[in-house]
């Protein structure tokens, strides 16, 4: 839809000696990708399919971004380029049906907070929550990812032992965070996690769950917002 668009963009990568990450980071701090996802009246007359990017659509994140992005936020994430693959937590006897003897061995240390990317793939037994997140099962070409809404990923958010890590971690945070009282290290957190300040009623809600549940609670929630998993 847009051929002078990609010649230009063939163009700069070859000028700027194929640097990928150059190109990444045009492309994410162009207007075009920072729009707005909310569409206004005039753009969905003229542009009702989106194809001249009138306005960015609402989109969930990839499964790996998902989770680097929680432990990013609590402080957990390995930026370690390069290595072996990893072994991140997973359910408890997954591996003994479809790992021909082989057993699953949970990284230890830093290693089990690295990037996606890294994480150890057997076709046979994809790694559990990113497949629920839609991440294709490497056996076959995938040219674009489906997206898909389900109660199983709200599970995998509040229970995968990643995400369990990085909320209570997160919530340490929070509660150590800059603020003379808890509200206003509720609306730091809050702000550290959305990229906005929180309106009073959610404040309000925060603060009841802190009172009952705790800190750790708190993360847990603020992981598990739409704002948090969905681009818009």
């Amino acid at each position: 839809s847009h051929p002078q668009l990609l010649d230009w963009l063939a163009v700069e990568l070859v000028d700027s000696e194929w640097n990928i990450q150059h190109i990444q980071r045009l492309i994410i701090d162009s207007a075009t990708f920072r729009q707005d996802s909310k569409i206004k009246l005039e753009a969905a007359t003229r542009d009702p399919e989106n194809r001249l990017l009138a306005f960015f659509p609402r989109v969930r994140l990839a499964a790996e971004t998902i989770r680097d992005q929680a432990l990013s936020l609590a402080g957990l994430l390995d930026l370690t380029i390069g290595g072996p693959s990893v072994h991140p937590p997973q359910p408890a006897g997954i591996d003994l049906a479809t790992y021909a003897g082989d057993r699953w061995k949970t990284s230890e240390g830093s290693g089990r907070h690295r990037r996606g990317m890294y994480t150890f793939w057997r076709r046979t037994s994809p790694y559990p929550t990113f497949s629920l997140f839609d991440a294709p099962s490497r056996e076959l070409t995938c040219s674009r990812r489906d997206r898909s809404n389900t109660p199983l990923q709200a599970l995998a958010l509040l229970n995968d032992p990643a995400f369990v890590e990085a909320a209570e971690a997160l919530g340490e945070i929070i509660k150590e965070s800059e603020g003379s009282t808890e509200r206003e290290r509720l609306q730091w957190g809050f702000k550290h996690c959305t990229t906005r300040s929180a309106t009073k009623k959610e404040i309000d809600i925060l603060y009841d769950l802190l009172k009952s549940d705790g800190w750790p609670s708190i993360g847990t929630v603020l992981l598990n917002l739409d704002e948090m998993v969905v681009r818009g």
